[in-house]
């Protein structure tokens, strides 16, 4: 039986597809928690431009936009990295150099809401109010 069809969760949604990303590194790559995306086995001349980003790997994009993220996923993060040298940024958009702002979250609540998230690194300065909110949930906040 699939594990999915046994829970009574309901999938939390995310109003940022940026900010989910954040958290799937954490689940996928940090943790372990949830199947990172794996190409292996697409065809390489399948990687196609999806809203004028050149390079980017629409099958990634739609398999980390269908994974629902339940609560008690949620419950595991307590760290997250701001950083455009996530591995799953280069799931989604191989040989991207982080050179601008494509993946930087714009709506930051659904980090902020994390409830188990103590300690957030950025490679950059937050946005103030981002930073400001995280520091008044207890947050620490460390940039670089």
């Amino acid at each position: 039986m699939d594990e999915e069809s046994t829970t009574t969760e309901e999938p939390i949604e995310f109003a940022d597809f940026n900010a989910k990303l954040l958290v799937l590194d954490v689940l996928c790559y940090d943790l372990d928690v949830i199947e990172p995306y794996d190409g292996d086995d697409d065809d390489e001349d399948a990687v196609v431009d999806d809203e004028d980003v050149e390079g980017q790997d629409d099958r990634a994009r739609e398999y980390y936009d269908d994974l629902d993220l339940l609560p008690s996923q949620l419950d595991l993060v307590t760290e997250v990295t701001v950083d455009s040298d996530l591995e799953i940024l280069q799931d989604l958009h191989p040989g991207w150099d982080g050179s601008d702002d494509r993946y930087d979250p714009q709506n930051w609540d659904d980090l902020v809401d994390l409830p188990a998230l103590r300690v957030v690194y950025a490679a950059a300065p937050l946005p103030a109010h981002v930073s400001d909110a995280l520091e008044a949930k207890g947050v620490e906040v460390r940039s670089a």
